[in-house]
Protein backbone atom coordinates (compact mmCIF):
# COMPACT_ATOMS: atom_id res chain seq x y z
CA UNK A 1 0.00 0.00 0.00
CA UNK A 2 0.87 3.38 -0.84
CA UNK A 3 0.90 6.52 1.58
CA UNK A 4 -0.16 9.17 -1.38
CA UNK A 5 -0.59 13.15 -0.66
CA UNK A 6 -3.01 14.44 -2.24
CA UNK A 7 -2.74 18.73 -2.70
CA UNK A 8 -5.50 20.34 -2.38
CA UNK A 9 -6.06 20.88 -5.97
CA UNK A 10 -5.56 17.35 -6.62
CA UNK A 11 -7.77 16.15 -3.67
CA UNK A 12 -10.77 17.87 -5.18
CA UNK A 13 -11.13 15.23 -8.18
CA UNK A 14 -13.34 12.72 -7.38
CA UNK A 15 -12.69 10.16 -9.43
CA UNK A 16 -9.01 10.28 -9.19
CA UNK A 17 -9.89 10.27 -5.65
CA UNK A 18 -11.85 7.09 -5.89
CA UNK A 19 -9.18 5.55 -8.43
CA UNK A 20 -6.57 5.49 -6.03
CA UNK A 21 -8.69 4.58 -3.12
CA UNK A 22 -9.21 1.32 -5.38
CA UNK A 23 -5.33 0.61 -5.99
CA UNK A 24 -5.16 0.69 -2.58
CA UNK A 25 -3.12 3.85 -1.38
CA UNK A 26 -3.67 5.35 1.73
CA UNK A 27 -4.56 9.22 1.12
CA UNK A 28 -3.32 11.70 2.92
CA UNK A 29 -3.25 15.55 3.47
CA UNK A 30 -0.54 17.14 1.45
CA UNK A 31 1.20 17.95 4.75
CA UNK A 32 1.85 14.76 6.16
CA UNK A 33 4.90 13.87 7.34
CA UNK A 34 5.31 10.56 6.04
CA UNK A 35 3.65 10.65 2.87
CA UNK A 36 5.90 8.30 0.02
CA UNK A 37 4.38 10.13 -2.68
CA UNK A 38 2.96 13.37 -3.42
CA UNK A 39 0.50 14.37 -6.12
CA UNK A 40 0.28 17.86 -7.54
CA UNK A 41 -1.77 19.51 -10.45
CA UNK A 42 0.06 20.93 -13.10
CA UNK A 43 -0.61 24.30 -12.15
CA UNK A 44 1.28 23.79 -8.60
CA UNK A 45 4.88 23.82 -9.09
CA UNK A 46 6.64 20.92 -9.06
CA UNK A 47 10.06 21.67 -8.55
CA UNK A 48 11.74 21.61 -5.09
CA UNK A 49 10.65 18.07 -3.73
CA UNK A 50 12.86 17.32 -0.55
CA UNK A 51 14.65 13.75 -2.13
CA UNK A 52 12.41 12.06 0.67
CA UNK A 53 8.84 12.51 -1.12
CA UNK A 54 8.12 11.33 -4.84
CA UNK A 55 6.05 13.98 -6.85
CA UNK A 56 3.58 13.01 -9.34
CA UNK A 57 2.38 15.40 -11.13
CA UNK A 58 -1.90 15.10 -12.61
CA UNK A 59 -2.05 16.70 -15.53
CA UNK A 60 -5.73 17.05 -18.21
CA UNK A 61 -3.89 15.81 -21.41
CA UNK A 62 -0.60 13.90 -21.37
CA UNK A 63 1.11 14.55 -24.88
CA UNK A 64 5.45 14.89 -25.73
CA UNK A 65 5.51 18.43 -24.33
CA UNK A 66 3.61 17.79 -20.98
CA UNK A 67 6.20 14.92 -20.59
CA UNK A 68 9.09 16.61 -21.13
CA UNK A 69 8.50 19.75 -18.85
CA UNK A 70 7.02 17.75 -16.51
CA UNK A 71 10.30 16.00 -16.47
CA UNK A 72 12.17 19.04 -16.00
CA UNK A 73 10.61 20.14 -13.16
CA UNK A 74 12.04 17.43 -11.17
CA UNK A 75 8.85 15.39 -10.94
CA UNK A 76 8.88 11.39 -10.96
CA UNK A 77 5.93 10.90 -12.74
CA UNK A 78 2.53 12.06 -14.47
CA UNK A 79 -0.94 10.58 -14.17
CA UNK A 80 -4.31 12.01 -15.24
CA UNK A 81 -7.59 12.08 -13.64
CA UNK A 82 -9.36 9.73 -15.92
CA UNK A 83 -6.63 6.79 -15.14
CA UNK A 84 -8.00 3.54 -14.71
CA UNK A 85 -6.96 1.72 -11.53
CA UNK A 86 -4.69 -0.70 -13.58
CA UNK A 87 -2.78 2.10 -14.67
CA UNK A 88 -2.87 3.88 -11.32
CA UNK A 89 -0.59 0.75 -9.99
CA UNK A 90 1.48 0.49 -12.81
CA UNK A 91 2.55 4.24 -12.67
CA UNK A 92 2.88 3.78 -8.87
CA UNK A 93 4.77 0.90 -8.60
CA UNK A 94 7.28 2.57 -11.46
CA UNK A 95 7.48 5.53 -10.21
CA UNK A 96 8.35 3.95 -6.53
CA UNK A 97 10.86 1.49 -8.41
CA UNK A 98 12.82 4.98 -9.88
CA UNK A 99 11.37 4.96 -13.48
CA UNK A 100 9.53 7.58 -15.22
CA UNK A 101 6.17 6.07 -16.79
CA UNK A 102 5.14 6.92 -20.21
CA UNK A 103 1.63 6.59 -21.59
CA UNK A 104 1.80 3.43 -23.75
CA UNK A 105 0.31 6.10 -26.57
CA UNK A 106 2.66 8.48 -26.33
CA UNK A 107 6.02 5.71 -26.09
CA UNK A 108 3.65 4.61 -29.58
CA UNK A 109 3.78 7.91 -31.27
CA UNK A 110 7.64 8.96 -30.30
CA UNK A 111 8.56 5.00 -31.47
CA UNK A 112 6.85 5.58 -34.72
CA UNK A 113 8.83 8.79 -35.26
CA UNK A 114 12.53 7.13 -34.87
CA UNK A 115 13.87 5.68 -37.71
CA UNK A 116 15.66 2.73 -36.60
CA UNK A 117 19.03 1.55 -38.65
CA UNK A 118 18.30 -0.41 -42.05
CA UNK A 119 20.30 -3.21 -43.76
CA UNK A 120 21.19 0.28 -46.38
CA UNK A 121 22.37 2.67 -43.81
CA UNK A 122 24.79 0.03 -42.24
CA UNK A 123 28.83 -0.74 -43.41
CA UNK A 124 29.68 -3.60 -44.23
CA UNK A 125 32.22 -4.11 -41.27
CA UNK A 126 29.21 -3.01 -38.90
CA UNK A 127 27.27 -5.62 -40.43
CA UNK A 128 30.61 -8.29 -40.11
CA UNK A 129 30.55 -7.11 -36.16
CA UNK A 130 27.36 -7.45 -35.59
CA UNK A 131 27.36 -11.14 -36.90
CA UNK A 132 30.10 -11.72 -35.25
CA UNK A 133 28.99 -10.47 -31.66
CA UNK A 134 25.71 -12.12 -32.34
CA UNK A 135 27.82 -15.35 -32.91
CA UNK A 136 28.90 -14.44 -28.92
CA UNK A 137 32.72 -13.28 -30.39
CA UNK A 138 34.56 -11.14 -28.23
CA UNK A 139 35.96 -7.95 -28.69
CA UNK A 140 39.74 -9.15 -28.92
CA UNK A 141 38.40 -12.21 -31.68
CA UNK A 142 36.58 -9.82 -33.85
CA UNK A 143 39.54 -7.25 -34.22
CA UNK A 144 41.63 -10.33 -34.67
CA UNK A 145 39.85 -11.66 -37.45
CA UNK A 146 39.41 -7.51 -38.98
CA UNK A 147 42.95 -7.27 -38.26
CA UNK A 148 42.68 -4.23 -36.09
CA UNK A 149 42.70 -3.51 -32.44
CA UNK A 150 40.80 -4.17 -29.38
CA UNK A 151 40.73 -0.27 -29.02
CA UNK A 152 39.41 0.86 -32.34
CA UNK A 153 37.23 -2.30 -32.90
CA UNK A 154 35.57 -0.70 -29.33
CA UNK A 155 35.16 2.75 -30.87
CA UNK A 156 34.06 1.30 -34.05
CA UNK A 157 31.21 -0.63 -31.42
CA UNK A 158 30.54 3.20 -30.09
CA UNK A 159 29.73 4.35 -33.40
CA UNK A 160 27.61 1.58 -34.60
CA UNK A 161 25.73 1.33 -31.10
CA UNK A 162 24.99 5.85 -31.69
CA UNK A 163 24.23 4.89 -35.32
CA UNK A 164 21.62 2.14 -34.17
CA UNK A 165 20.12 4.50 -31.31
CA UNK A 166 21.21 1.97 -28.30
CA UNK A 167 23.64 2.09 -25.35
CA UNK A 168 24.70 -1.59 -24.97
CA UNK A 169 25.66 -5.15 -27.28
CA UNK A 170 22.18 -6.44 -25.85
CA UNK A 171 20.51 -3.43 -27.19
CA UNK A 172 22.26 -3.58 -29.76
CA UNK A 173 21.79 -7.22 -30.75
CA UNK A 174 17.93 -7.12 -29.85
CA UNK A 175 17.86 -4.44 -31.97
CA UNK A 176 19.60 -5.97 -35.01
CA UNK A 177 17.46 -9.19 -34.50
CA UNK A 178 14.50 -7.22 -35.06
CA UNK A 179 15.38 -5.25 -37.93
CA UNK A 180 16.25 -8.53 -39.75
CA UNK A 181 20.15 -7.31 -39.56
CA UNK A 182 21.02 -10.59 -38.82
CA UNK A 183 21.41 -13.79 -40.56
CA UNK A 184 19.49 -16.70 -39.41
Amino acid sequence: MWTIALSDEVATDQRLVATLRSVPAHLVPDDHPQASILLVAQTEPAAGADGRVLRIVVVDGIDETVVRSVMRSGAAGIISPDVTIEEARVILSAVVAGSFPVPHGLVVSLASRLEPATRAGLTERDRVILEHLAHGDTITAIARRLGRSPRHTRRHLRSLWDKMGVDSRAQGLVAAARQGLLTP
